[in-house]
């Protein structure tokens, strides 16, 4: 009797092991226990991952996957099957519909038993541990696109152990901003060009629940790929909504020029949206427009174009309005944050200006050139009729109102171009002294005129008989000696050399 009993034990675990080696053979281990291993695929290939300008997975792909209770929000208690991020890999890169087959065989998803229904959620690409259920997001390193670029999938719900293979539809979360550049008047070359954006986030975390993203800082900078002939250029950035301040600098090589382009403000970069810029870079600037808004990979959005105001940045070329492929000056001062405001300095000088009398029909024009040494603001009423109405100061007033409709020996009657206020000119000295090769080298190669008197001409009062002037040289401010028998202006120390640059706002 014992030894029947002993016979029935071994035979009872031969016929265990026999089991457990069909087990390990295949995942589905049948319907003796209920087991079934969960078969996944990957398809809708228009919001696959772009790897390398192709659109398919690469053998070797990993992405985690979690299973879920049907209709429940992803947590540690709503796991089905202690299914919790667990990797998978694509199997044939070289088609379209990849396989996605375990990392691991001992880390294989099963279906719950009982047929209960579960839903699953994935994301690429891989990574363990994680806090909570967030993906964390840096998009600070452009290198590699494709191991920033965020993909995730919650398409697949209610399906059980007689659904058949799950099919994982992955959409980008991201968003990516493309450029065509275009070289234009003057020919820049732009191979080897440099394209970054800068003030914007860099770093979020995803909710795994649903694929929404919050960014996690703010006004860095990050490298576009832009290929080496400088034609076209990319970059994948954090998908946020009312962006403000965020900027386009592109660097020519060699020192052949840079370029600043704010963004409107605020703007929206669109989760798994392409938007679409083209930029033509021209001696003097560049010019943006936005040419649409397109689906990473797949159908096309309606387009949304419209042309971007052009931002400044001191030092920058300003366009002649009238022929915007010549400069007219160079900016010496940004009035805002944007860049769309401030002032610029003429590229020609005139020195040993004479004082000339208007025609009796001018003396009721505007004087603007007489201004106000805080703020550049035009003078007073009380100080523009007190020059009307003493017959000793008409020159005076005559000899800059004459100075501001003469600029560069152009009749600008529009008032657009003004003798600057003292501290108008002091800030442009204190930046050509910083730089006073560079500054004289904008000028000459715009066609214009190095900086070359020793005094310039303010259209600040010292006193109602005098005007102000400040030395190039030391910033020393002094007021001038008006002879109006000779016409001649003299500083306290004599007769020398003195300037004219206008200036004008725009």
């Amino acid at each position: 009797m014992r030894l029947k009993f002993i016979y029935n034990i071994i035979l009872l675990l031969v016929g265990s092991g026999l089991f457990f080696a069909s087990c390990d053979s295949d995942y589905d281990v049948g319907v003796d226990t209920g087991l079934v291993a969960v078969e996944f695929r990957s398809g809708n290939i228009s919001h696959t991952r772009t790897t390398n300008g192709g659109n398919e997975w690469i053998t070797g792909d990993q992405a985690g996957v979690f299973m879920v209770k049907q209709a429940q929000p992803l947590s540690a208690t709503t796991i089905a099957e202690g299914a919790d991020n667990i990797a998978y890999k694509a199997d044939n890169g070289s088609s379209a519909i990849s396989s996605f087959l375990p990392v691991s065989s001992a880390n294989t998803i099963y279906y719950p038993q009982n047929g209960d229904k579960v839903d699953f959620i994935a994301y690429y690409p891989y990574n363990s541990p994680l806090t909570g259920y967030t993906y964390p997001v840096d998009i600070s390193n452009q290198s590699t696109p494709a191991a920033i670029d965020v993909l995730y999938s919650n398409n697949a719900t209610s399906k059980n152990k007689n659904s058949g293979a799950v099919e994982l539809q992955f959409k980008h979360v991201l968003s990516k901003l493309s450029f065509t550049l275009t070289s234009g008047d003057g020919s820049p070359d732009l191979t080897g060009a440099t394209v970054r954006v800068t003030n914007i986030a860099t770093t979020a975390d995803m909710n795994l629940t649903n694929g929404v993203l919050t960014a996690t800082n703010s006004g860095q900078t990050v490298t576009a790929n832009t290929a080496t002939d400088g034609w076209s250029s990319s970059t994948i950035v954090i998908p946020q909504e009312n962006v403000t301040g965020a900027r386009l600098i592109i660097t020519l090589k060699a020192g052949a020029g840079k370029f600043e382009w704010n963004f409107s403000s605020p703007t929206t970069f669109q989760p798994g949206k392409n938007h679409l810029y083209d930029i033509t870079v021209s001696k003097t600037g560049i010019t943006v427009s936005s040419s649409g808004i397109a689906i990473w990979a797949g159908t096309s959005d309606a387009p949304t174009t419209g042309t971007a105001q052009r931002a400044y940045k001191v030092g920058d070329y300003y366009p002649d309005p009238d022929n915007p492929q010549t400069a007219e000056g160079i900016v010496f001062q940004i009035t805002d944050q944007r860049g769309v405001h401030g002032k610029i300095v003429s590229l020609d000088e005139k020195t040993e200006v004479s004082w000339g009398k208007l025609q009796k029909d001018e003396k009721n024009a505007d004087v603007a050139g007489i201004r106000d040494e805080n703020d550049g603001a035009a003078a007073t009423k009380s100080i523009i009729n007190k020059y009307k109405s003493n017959s000793d100061l008409q020159n005076y007033y005559q000899g800059f109102h004459w100075i501001y409709l003469k600029k560069n020996n152009q009749n600008h009657e529009t008032g657009e171009w003004y003798l600057p206020a003292i501290n108008e000119i002091k800030k442009f000295i204190d930046l050509w002294k910083q730089d006073t090769s560079g500054w004289n080298t904008k000028f000459t190669n715009a066609g214009g005129s190095a900086v070359n008197a020793i005094y310039y001409w303010s259209s600040t009062e010292h006193d109602p008989n005098f005007a102000k002037f400040i030395s190039i040289i030391s910033s020393v401010i002094g007021y001038t000696v008006y002879n109006k028998e000779t016409k001649i202006a003299k500083t306290q120390k004599g007769d020398y050399p003195f300037g004219v640059r206008a200036i004008k706002k725009f």
